[in-house]
């Protein structure tokens, strides 16, 4: 079973062109067994793949959604949003 949340962007992720942001939730995601994807203006992207959330073009305020599929996904979604939503 899939779990979908929707999450409002932090304002972190404008700070430094949200790298530092961007990287914390990759390195998180990467510690979970499930696919997850973050999907934002209109695009998709593995959340495990910098290169990949980078190419979302995402920043504080903009709407996203994540998915996970898998044995953990709601362990993932817990660990993820925080650093999605930092401030």
């Amino acid at each position: 079973m899939a779990t979908v949340v929707y999450v409002e962007i932090g304002p972190a992720w404008n700070r430094n062109r949200g790298g530092t942001a961007r990287n914390a939730t990759v390195e998180a995601a990467r510690g979970f067994e499930s696919d997850i994807l973050m999907i934002a203006n209109g695009q998709s992207g593995n959340a495990k793949d910098g290169t990949a959330i980078a190419s979302l073009q995402v920043h504080g305020g903009a709407s996203a959604q994540v998915l996970a599929t898998g044995p953990d996904e709601e362990a993932a979604l817990q660990a993820l949003l925080p650093l999605l939503q930092a401030r």
